[in-house]
Order: structure tokens, then sequence, then C-alpha cells
């Protein structure tokens, strides 16, 4: 079994999180006493809340002092997109601190011979992590970027003294990299970047049977989703997953987007084919302008199918879900604003972006009341999704394991399909793919296309051994 990337290190250096964290400034008093003073916090004027505030142990059970100040300056900084890129970050530098202290360096340990500087060791460790333990060498890219950016940003903000940092940690290079527009055309850009990036890093290749497309994803077969909905019919899930699933097949939606959805949007959604009887379908957007997350925030567009919204309307009216909204942990209470799906403790499956800023300034329709925020990562979610796959294979016992992300892919191919059997051809078929389903990347979208193929290419191959083989046996 391959260890953890933690459990390579001697160290128990370790990530805590405050659940809710405030900016704040030291205000010193003299008193009548000689030589004493007094102290009070004051909270900066422009300071919000921010919630799950990671915070970096050493191993003594001390804060480590210049990574924590490397965290606090990046809550004013305007490239923090969220607490998720802020908590990374954290966990990065932990491993960089367990490192530090399982081979008794110091961060500033940087000598005038270049590969004995500790970012360079560092490198070189997780070079050998990645050749005998097999580490996804993307993700290891992504530790020490991280690393190079804490050091350039110490440096930065003079949290340290230039003395101590005279030889560089790492050299920058300037490379060109190929970016796509919206219109699929290629242009190069200029970037800086450093040294300590692994040249083995690639984005790994999907084995047979699946996609990348923000991660790798498997379809499933059109047998597997009528086992899925028959099993929806013999109530072997929630209501609530049932139609988080069905959203995710019937739109290619995200997961962030699933769970964030609110249910202002169905009712706009609803009031929009109200009045558009002819139409069947209606758009629902997503964003960073928008109340619905997506990935990285950019702007999407789900087409959701009349059915659809009208069964989300039902849900939304129903006791069982208005039971929910009224639950204690239900920020948003009663209101529109509220998620369409909670959890049965009142709880949202996957805390929304907008929740973060609201919870900063509440409305008085909202539940104030609320308990302090503990922010959802979709765990709920995949807790059930777990639960139902293992109700389904005690009556398909070969029915196999599958991700909620798998669903966007099956959405995908769902329309490669259907569209092919119709006669479109396939100029046709991928604009309506990437559009669909909002892809940057045209070799993401062209390997929705070649999928199939490929798999009935690999099984004649497969076939065609396997008549050889048995010819060969029978001449033996």
């Amino acid at each position: 079994m391959r260890p953890s990337l933690k459990d390579l290190f001697n160290s128990d250096a370790k990530v805590i999180y405050l659940s809710r964290f405030q900016l704040q400034k030291v205000e010193w008093s003299k008193t009548t006493q000689v030589n004493t003073y007094v102290y009070r916090f004051n909270a900066l004027n422009s300071s919000s809340y921010f919630f799950k505030m990671p915070i970096i142990i050493q191993s003594d059970g001390l804060p480590w002092k210049v990574g924590n100040l490397y965290l606090l300056w990046q809550l004013d900084t305007p490239s923090l997109s969220n607490m998720k890129t802020l908590s990374a970050r954290a966990i990065h530098l932990k491993y960089f601190l367990q490192y530090l202290e399982h081979t008794n360096q110091h961060f500033l340990d940087l000598p005038t011979q270049y590969q004995q500087r500790v970012p360079r060791k560092f490198r070189a460790f997780l070079q050998t992590v990645i050749e005998q333990h097999d580490f996804n060498a993307e993700y290891i890219n992504n530790i020490l970027s991280s690393i190079a950016h804490f050091y350039n940003y110490i440096q930065y903000q003079s949290l340290v003294s230039p003395s101590d940092i005279e030889n560089k940690p790492f050299r920058e290079r300037k490379v060109s990299i190929p970016i796509h527009n919206n219109a699929g055309l290629s242009r190069n850009i200029s970037v800086i970047t450093n040294d300590l990036k692994l040249k083995s890093s690639r984005k790994p290749i999907p084995s047979l049977g699946k996609l990348r497309d923000g991660g790798s994803l498997r379809p499933l077969s059109t047998q597997e989703q009528e086992i899925i909905f028959k099993a929806f019919d013999e109530d072997c899930t929630s209501i609530e997953l049932e139609l988080m699933m069905r959203i995710a097949l019937g739109t290619g939606a995200r997961q962030q987007s699933v769970c964030t959805l609110s249910i202002a949007c169905i009712t706009s959604a609803l009031n929009y084919l109200e009045q558009r009887p002819e139409s069947d379908h209606a758009v629902i957007n997503t964003g960073y302008r928008y109340k619905t997350d997506s990935k990285g925030g950019r702007l999407n567009r789900l087409i959701f199918p009349r059915n659809l919204i009208y069964r989300l309307a039902t849900y939304i009216d129903c006791e069982r879900a208005e039971n929910r909204r009224k639950s204690i942990n239900s920020f948003y209470a009663g209101t529109e604003d509220n998620y369409i799906f909670l959890t049965r403790t009142g709880n949202p499956y996957l805390t929304a972006e907008r929740e973060l800023i609201d919870r900063n300034n509440p409305k008085p329709i909202w539940n104030t009341g609320a308990p302090v925020m503990v922010p959802k990562n979709g765990q709920a979610l995949r807790n059930e999704l777990n639960r139902f796959i293992d109700k389904v294979q005690k009556f398909e016992p070969n029915f196999k394991d599958f991700s909620f992300h798998d669903l966007r892919a099956t959405y995908g191919m769902n329309i490669v399909r259907n569209l092919r059997a119709k006669g479109y051809p396939d100029s046709k078929i991928f604009d309506h793919v990437r559009q669909r389903l909002n892809h940057r990347s045209l070799t993401t979208t062209e390997s929705y296309l070649k999928f199939d193929s490929e798999i009935e290419s690999f099984n004649d191959i497969q076939n065609t051994f396997g008549i050889t083989f048995a010819g060969d046996s029978d001449n033996v």
C-alpha cells in the first residue's frame, strides 16, 4: 500500500483550523505603574471574518512563526481566490516544515553551493518520492510552487532580513506557454517560473475507459444508467441524492454547482418556463457573478430540461425540504437565498462562496442565530453516494463503483452517442459538447468524440490476439 506523503517524515507538524478568524491590531497603553503597559485587540475597519483559517503547528506544539505570518499576509492579497487556496498552501508548507524537522534543517539554510540550498534539497527529495512511491507529479509540483511563492513573498514583505537570504533559494526562468481563448484559438504568452518545478511532471494519461476532464472520469454505460434509474424507482437512496444525480446527468453540472444551487435559481427558471410554454428548457447561470458556484468561478450556462425544473420545484415545496430549512443550522432559513439541498441537520452539502461573504453581513431575514459555520466540502454527498452504490451492488453484484464527477462525463458521452445516432457530423457534435460542458481545452472535447472508437479499437485488437493464440494452441 502506497504511503501518504506525511508518513515519509519523522515529524508531528500539522495544520489546524480556526472555525472563525478576524484580523485585529494590538493597541498598547501605558499604566500608572512604571514600565507597565496593557494591551487590547481592535478589529481592523475593513476586516471580515474568515472561516476555517489554517494554522501551521510545529512538532513542539508551537505555531510556525514565519509560515503563519505568510498565511496571514495572504488574507489581504487579491490573488487569493478563496480559503481553499489558502488551506492548500498551508498543507504544502506543512510538508516543507515536516521535511525541515525530519532533516534538522532551517528554511534559511541557503549556502553558497546551489544544490545544497534547502529548497533544492527538498525538490530532490520529492523527485525521489515520485520515483519510489509513484506519487502524482502534478501534485508534487503544486507543493513546490507553494514553496517558491512562500520564499518570494517573505522577501517581498520583509518577513526576513535581507542579510538572512543573500543566496537565492532558487533560480527564476522565463518560459513560453500556449493558451486557448474561448474561440479555441491558441497563442503563446511569456511567464516567469522557477527551476524547482520537476521536468518529469505531465498530466497523467487516463487509463482505457476513462476521460480526462478535471480529473480521470469514467462515463457510465447505458446499462449502468438503467440500473441507477431502476434503483431510484425502488427508493434505494434519499430524494436529495436522486435529484442531485439527475441534475448532473441532465446538465453536466459539477458537484460544486449542484450543491450550491439556490431556491431562487429554480424559481426564476420556473417563471421563465411558465411564460414560454413552447420552450423545453431553461438556462441557469453559474460563476462568480451568480449565486451558484462553478469551477474557478468561471461563467457557465447549465441547460435544465423542463421536467427537471418541475421535479426540483416540487421538492422545494415539500414538507421534508421545508423542515430542513427550519433547522437551527440553516443560515438562509426560509428565504429563496437558501440552498435547494440541505442535509437532515440543515447544513449545506457544500458551502457556497456567497455564504462566506453573507455570514459577515447577515440580513435580518436570515437565521442570524445559526451556529458558527464549519465550511462543508461535499463529504456528506460522497458518503450518501457510497451508501447508494452499496445498496445497488446487493442486487447487481457486477455494478461498478463510480464518483459523482463521473456523471458529468456520462452526460457528455450521452450527447455524443445520441447525436451520432441521429446522423450529426462530428464537427457539430464537437461544438455542442464543448458548449454544454464549458471546456477551455479543445483536446478535452476531442477526447469525448474519440472515446468509443478507442474502446472499440482496443477490443478488436484483444479479440484478434485471442483468435491468434487460440489458433496456435490448436496446432500444438
